[in-house]
């Protein structure tokens, strides 16, 4: 890991951890360096500002538990994988879902990703073939179920680990539907 990465966890991890107690409002620079124990010049040499954190989070952490492991794991496991970080970050997404209005685009976008992943762990297993069609119709279709009931859940405060086995079962029953 480049040292530049390192310092903007460290940095994301401090905002984070202010943004347990604190209204994202109410959290300064000054407030996120003093937390991570480094200058505060430091900050802007990695972000402009907090809006730039706060994007640069989203894309490392989704990028990290999605992207970058899609090749590692199975579908399944990632899937776990990335409702276990929601719920392990249930309180910052809460109050993201509240100031970010362009997040939910963004974890549409992220849970698309993660069925093409499934579709296409499908398509290697079995001898059907699927249609661009039906590929964008049933990521789309179940990114948008998926990512506005584990929105709710995160809003709620509702664990989303339990939401893992009704995910896979949908997912896995409509799967074969298709095949047949």
């Amino acid at each position: 890991m480049k040292k530049s990465i390192i310092t903007q966890k460290i940095i994301a991890k401090a905002f984070k951890d202010l943004m347990q107690s604190n209204a994202y409002h109410q959290i300064s620079v000054s407030d996120i360096m003093q937390t991570a124990k480094i200058r505060r010049q430091t900050f802007y040499n990695y972000f402009q500002n907090q809006e730039e954190l706060l994007s640069w989070i989203f894309e490392n952490d989704f990028a990290e538990l999605i992207n970058d492991n899609l090749d590692y794991y199975g579908w399944q496991n990632e899937l776990l994988l990335l409702l276990r970080y929601l719920d392990e970050n249930q309180i910052f997404y809460q109050k993201i879902f509240v100031i970010d209005k362009n997040f939910q685009h963004f974890f549409l976008i992220q849970w698309e990703n993660l069925l093409d992943k499934v579709i296409f762990d499908q398509e290697k297993k079995s001898d059907y073939h699927w249609s661009d069609l039906e590929k964008s119709f049933i990521c789309r279709y179940n990114a948008a179920a998926i990512c506005a009931i584990t929105k709710e859940s995160i809003i709620r405060g509702n664990s989303l680990e339990k939401l893992y086995s009704p995910i896979v079962n949908l997912l896995l029953a409509q799967i074969k539907i298709f095949e047949s």
